[in-house]
């Protein structure tokens, strides 16, 4: 509203059309970016709110790969005794790879938008404060996410371990044999 009435007030100190018209196709330039500015305002803020989300999520994680850590040896350890596991068993074992597999590449994910995030930041203005905290919450998220793999590694090598032992000695020979014995690598680029 107020670049309305700024532009009639140039349009009548101006005085010659061609001003005016000059006058006018700047002021339409300049209505056209505070609409882009809107925008933008509302994509930090919706950035701002995942960002709280992963956070959130994150903290989740942690706890859990905490309560992963002290009670990976117990299961192990039930797991190594029973050794008259059946296809449920075998079944089970396959579904928690698979969503420990999902849960990895997820967590890869929110890392990944993270970063992307610092680099919009970083192109939009430069190593200022919000690129700082960006920079830092990435790095933060980067270890966590590192350690969070890690555990889930270990797990995932417990799984296709145990896997490949039951499926040996119900096929009769050492090697697995199936969709069992074939396992997704987890590799990321940093």
């Amino acid at each position: 509203m107020a670049a309305s009435v700024n532009s009639s007030f140039l349009l009548v100190r101006s005085g010659s059309r061609s001003n005016q018209k000059d006058v006018i196709v700047i002021m339409k330039d300049i209505e056209v970016l505070l609409e882009e500015n809107e925008g933008l305002d509302k994509k930090v803020d919706l950035l701002l709110i995942k960002k709280k989300g992963n956070s959130k999520k994150i903290s989740g994680f942690v706890g859990k790969v905490k309560r992963m850590g002290e009670d990976y040896d117990e299961v192990m350890e039930g797991q190594e005794d029973d050794e008259g596991q059946d296809a449920e068993n075998l079944l089970s074992l396959r579904d928690e790879e698979i969503v420990l597999v999902q849960n990895v590449e997820e967590s890869t994910r929110n890392l990944m938008d993270h970063e992307k995030l610092l680099q919009d930041l970083e192109v939009e203005g430069g190593h200022n404060q919000n690129w700082h905290e960006q920079f830092e919450n990435v790095m933060n998220y980067r270890a966590v996410h590192k350690k969070y793999k890690e555990s889930k590694e270990m797990r995932l090598k417990a799984i296709r371990h145990k896997l490949r032992i039951e499926l040996g000695r119900k096929s009769g020979a050492g090697t697995s044999g199936g969709s069992f014995g074939k396992k997704k690598v987890l590799k990321e680029k940093f």
